[in-house]
């Protein structure tokens, strides 16, 4: 692409206007762009250690304690250091290996470690229902350990008839 002022040297700034709810894109090249007043600094292409910088400044930035970082995966040996590096995991046990590390990652990113978006209409009640038995399950220990013994028995009831109801369907 072209100097939009000069036309003689390629490209090397773009710049996108939006003004008036109009988009409008210019693309200068460097001598150009400083003729206009337009300062871009910019060392990350230049720097032949940048990737490594950047890989460190990202690694320091994690709350991760360090013992966590040498979690390493018992299939397929990936440890979670790497997986931070790539991206990728090596088989779908690192789910399981790496659940400490994942939950506290998921939280930054997402700001929640569950789904809350759109279920499919087909695993929808099963789901809600699976939902509402953990949810249970969990208010019964807690009636347990209280020694609310008629609540826990309440609660009993209600996880075996919605239990006996997923049976039959």
């Amino acid at each position: 692409m072209q100097c939009e002022s000069c036309q003689n040297k390629p490209a090397a700034v773009h710049l996108t206007d939006v003004s008036n709810n109009q988009k409008r894109e210019i693309h200068l090249c460097e001598e150009c762009a400083k003729d206009k007043g337009v300062t871009i600094k910019s060392h990350m292409n230049k720097d032949p250690h940048f990737p490594e910088l950047f890989n460190q400044l990202v690694e320091s930035q994690t709350d991760t304690a360090e013992d966590e970082k040498d979690v390493r995966c018992p299939k397929c040996g990936i440890t979670y250091r790497k997986f931070r590096s790539s991206g990728k995991f090596g088989c779908p046990n690192d789910y399981v290996a790496f659940r400490k590390g994942l939950v506290n990652l998921l939280e930054k990113i997402h700001q929640k470690v569950q789904h809350v978006g759109k279920v499919p209409s087909r695993v929808g009640n099963e789901l809600a229902r699976q939902k509402e038995l953990n949810q249970l399950r969990e208010e019964l220990s807690r009636a347990v350990e209280a020694e609310a013994y008629e609540k826990a028995a309440e609660l009993r009831d209600r996880i075996y008839m919605l239990e006996s109801r997923s049976r039959q369907e």
